[in-house]
């Protein structure tokens, strides 16, 4: 699919697309596993096309000392963590391996270089790395565009969230570009209270200078295993997301329409994201709920077996089932739902994995080719939108 994008010298676009990564956000609850960097990769990939930008891996730098992760890419953009129980030399030597890899990749990276990935600080180094990698990116694009990309400063006392946006002509159709890293300090993640296309505090203000919040806008999401979804595949599939009476059908349409024309397997979910009404709340008591079982088997247990065994049942929770709270404030989550998407105006895309991905990968990778059908997908459909409203 022929497209040109540029740059626009347009302050607003007609159309948005928002990208995020979430940090360590890999497991979930009922053996949901995904690679919630998609988003990232894809509006990278995205803005690429519009500048000349290399965010190859040059050099990744750990020093045990200081407790550092550095990745600098080819690009020069650099980004620094620091995980939370240190790093050893061993995995200074290890990390150093992910030269050569694309940093806009984070989740592949983080698995590639260091076997899998866990939040909630049950895997710091790999977070860290991953959180890194995503800095380095998003900075490789600061020093390209310079003032032409606006940038979020806010601090925080928990995380290191940064949002970036610019105007781009696709086919001379001016759309906003999002690109959002959620990340949490130490490598302990996920908190993704600032993900999809919510709009508060520094971020909303770029939103508002953007149009963001007003416009149809596509919301990248991840590549995930859904248990519940999975025995119904037969390859991997595009999915796309907009709730009847709440978010943007006519967007939701034309992505789906974009997939099948482009012969993608993709399907077209109209009822997988109502308005939760504390949900979250409820997933986060249900939670504890197991892990104070656990605990409480625990406090009496006297064999060696059994004290095994509980305590491998608590690590298991909490580096999986956690995931699935702890990514979002539970009150937010009542209003933004699980991707973090204002209502009226947003539809999801994302990818869905079958049985036998996850049976071999165990963590779900988003490729470059995968990343290339999002693209193509949503510039099709922003295309027929706009030669629609002509």
């Amino acid at each position: 699919m022929m497209t040109t994008i540029r740059i626009s010298d347009k302050k607003q676009g007609l159309y948005g697309i928002s990208g995020h990564v979430g940090v360590g956000h890999v497991h979930s609850h009922s053996g949901f596993v995904q690679d919630d960097s998609a988003g990232f990769a894809v509006a990278s990939l995205i803005l690429k096309k519009a500048v000349d930008v290399d965010t190859t891996i040059a050099k990744v730098y750990a020093d045990p000392d200081k407790n550092t992760i550095t990745v600098t890419t080819a690009s020069g953009g650099t980004g620094t963590l620091s995980p939370r129980r240190g790093v050893t030399p061993s995995e200074a030597v290890i990390l150093a391996s992910a030269a050569g890899l694309d940093a806009a990749y984070t989740q592949n990276i983080a698995v590639k270089v260091c076997g899998r990935i866990y939040g909630q600080g049950a895997a710091e180094v790999p977070v860290a790395l991953q959180g890194a990698c995503a800095l380095a990116a998003l900075d490789s694009f600061r020093i390209a565009l310079g003032d032409k990309l606006l940038m979020t400063k806010e601090k925080f006392d928990n995380k290191y969230d940064v949002s970036a946006g610019i105007v781009l002509d696709i086919d001379d159709i001016p759309v906003s570009l999002m690109l959002v890293v959620n990340g949490t300090n130490e490598g302990i993640g996920p908190d993704e209270d600032y993900e999809g296309n919510t709009n508060w505090t520094e971020k909303g203000e770029m939103m508002r200078t953007l149009g963001l919040d007003s416009i149809p806008t596509t919301v990248i999401e991840s590549k995930a295993f859904i248990p519940g979804m999975a025995d119904k595949l037969a390859e991997n599939q595009y999915m796309v997301r907009a709730q009847e009476g709440v978010d943007c059908m006519e967007l939701g349409e034309a992505l789906y329409a974009a997939g099948r024309e482009l012969g993608l397997p993709i399907r077209y979910e109209k009822n997988l994201m109502p308005m939760p009404n504390g949900a979250l709340a409820r997933a986060t008591a249900d939670f504890a709920d197991k892990v104070i079982s656990a605990a409480t088997k625990l406090r009496t247990a006297d064999s060696a077996k059994e004290k095994t065994e509980l305590t491998a049942e608590i690590a298991k929770l909490i580096s999986e089932d956690a995931g699935g709270v702890t990514f979002m404030s539970s009150s937010l989550n009542n209003i933004v739902r699980g991707a973090g998407t204002l209502q009226g105006i947003s539809a999801v895309l994302s990818m869905v994995t079958t049985r036998e991905y996850q049976a071999y990968w165990k963590i779900p990778m988003l490729e470059e080719t995968e990343a290339e059908g999002y693209k193509n997908v949503i510039i099709k459909a922003i295309k027929t939108l706009a030669a629609g409203n002509r």
